[in-house]
């Protein structure tokens, strides 16, 4: 059983819960992806692909200007 503690509820408008599903298809095509592993897909984005991306156009654009 898992603990209760561990996870929390959310609630979206159905327009958000439609558009997360179509998010959901695009994360993994071909394959069926729950509405909260999408969440947890996305927050993984956000917290640690972007910043690395980021960083790394920054140091792109520095290169560029210091050739």
């Amino acid at each position: 059983m898992t603990c209760k503690y561990n996870y929390k509820n959310i609630s979206l408008k159905a327009d958000t819960y439609h558009a997360l599903q179509e998010i959901s298809s695009q994360f993994n095509p071909g394959e069926k992806t729950s509405p909260a592993k999408t969440i947890d897909n996305l927050v993984y984005f956000w917290k640690v692909i972007k910043p690395q991306i980021t960083q790394r156009l920054k140091t792109d654009d520095y290169q560029k200007k210091k050739s």
